[in-house]
């Protein structure tokens, strides 16, 4: 065979088997990978002569990035694995290296300076469980591709600017116990999806622009749910139903809202809970007596909720209660005498009502007192 055709046809052979490892060096990541990455992200952040960062993070031996300040590396691996810098005066914006991270299975930067958008790069990092970017100035669209991090278990983002409506993929987070996205600027519905997350156990939302009704069977797939914060918003609609369903709820907070109709009986099935804020509504009726069977609740606050009827005597037997706030609705008639059996209460907001008849002299056993509020009501004379 003519040497020329040898050649041509060894050269072939030589490139089909290098070629595809020379592609694989390419794209390929290592501990030099994380080192650039964290080198790009310091280069991003404006830091003062003296901050801890400055002559820790340099460049030098790759294996020595374990051993940087915020930086773990997996036992196995030797990859950086969480990056944790809390509370650390960084301001700056998050480099597309970082997605480059390909190990990453927390990260932590919560109240610093971080500015701008969180850059879909990150969505390169399939390993993350938990995220917390909370208190810094991100802003813009929150990402959809949140909803693709199929081993996220913790997810904050409270107190940033995010804007715009909550994604439908975060339905897709089928591993998530925590999602906090409180005090940002989100608009439209709660996307349903939300409420097929099985796994969730703290589910948070309070201070955004958030409208329209929740689901009626809203507790039917989240049997794990144990904090409900959904204050603060325009939510309507009546009173949220089939709420008894969340068994294992210890914190609901749905005040200030849109909310109308009476607060069903059957909220005294959720026997676990601790603390319920359901005031800033326009509700209607009374106080169920099926209260007296939330028998761990220690917060009570209805203020402002357009309530009527008698306050009823059990909320101050009730032997866990330390704050009661009913302010400012139509609440009538007469305080029971014994208003602390027990002088576990602390705060007692009953003003702006119109209450009747004496104050009780049982207002003198509440040791623990530190607040109380009675004006703007009717009372006629001395304790009794």
């Amino acid at each position: 065979m003519d040497r020329t055709i040898l050649f041509h046809i060894f050269a072939a052979v030589l490139f089909l088997y290098i070629f595809p490892i020379t592609c694989l060096s390419k794209t390929s990541t290592n501990i030099t990978t994380d080192q650039y990455a964290l080198l790009a992200l310091k280069s991003s952040i404006a830091l003062p002569p003296d901050h801890i960062l400055v002559n820790n993070w340099i460049a030098t031996t790759p294996t020595l990035v374990c051993d940087w300040v915020g930086v773990t590396c997996g036992k196995l691996h030797r990859r950086v694995a969480a990056l944790d810098l809390p509370n650390m005066g960084l301001i700056g914006t998050i480099p597309p290296h970082l997605g480059n991270l390909s190990f990453l299975v927390r990260l932590n930067i919560t109240n610093n300076g971080f500015y701008g958008d969180l850059l879909a790069e990150l969505a390169n990092i399939r390993r993350l469980q938990y995220v917390d970017v909370s208190l810094n100035n991100f802003g813009g669209p929150i990402p959809h591709w949140f909803g693709a991090f199929p081993k996220l278990v913790f997810l904050n983002v409270q107190n940033n600017s995010f804007s715009g409506s909550i994604p439908q993929d975060f339905g897709n987070l089928q591993s998530l116990k925590v999602l906090i996205m409180q005090f940002n600027q989100f608009t439209g519905c709660i996307p349903p999806t939300i409420f097929n997350m099985s796994s969730l156990e703290v589910l948070a939302f309070t201070g955004n622009s958030l409208s329209g009704n929740l689901p009626a069977n809203m507790c039917s797939y989240l049997p794990n749910l144990k904090s409900l914060y959904l204050s603060v918003n325009y939510l309507e609609g009546q009173f949220p139903p089939g709420l008894q369903e969340c068994s294992k709820l210890q914190v609901l907070s749905l005040s200030v809202n849109q909310f109308t109709g009476r607060i069903p009986s059957k909220i005294g099935n959720l026997t676990m809970l601790k603390q319920l804020y359901l005031g800033g509504n326009s509700l209607e009726g009374e106080i169920p007596r099926e209260f007296g069977q939330l028998v761990n609740l220690e917060l009570l606050a209805l203020g402002h909720a357009g309530l009527t009827g008698l306050i009823p005597s059990l909320l101050f037997n009730m032997s866990s209660l330390e704050e009661i706030y009913l302010q400012a609705n139509n609440f009538s008639g007469s305080l029971p005498r014994n208003i602390c059996p027990r002088p576990l209460l602390r705060v007692l907001d009953i003003g702006r009502n119109k209450l009747t008849g004496n104050i009780p002299s049982g207002v003198g056993n509440c040791t623990a007192l530190s607040t109380i509020d009675l004006q703007e009501n009717n009372f006629t004379g001395n304790p009794i």
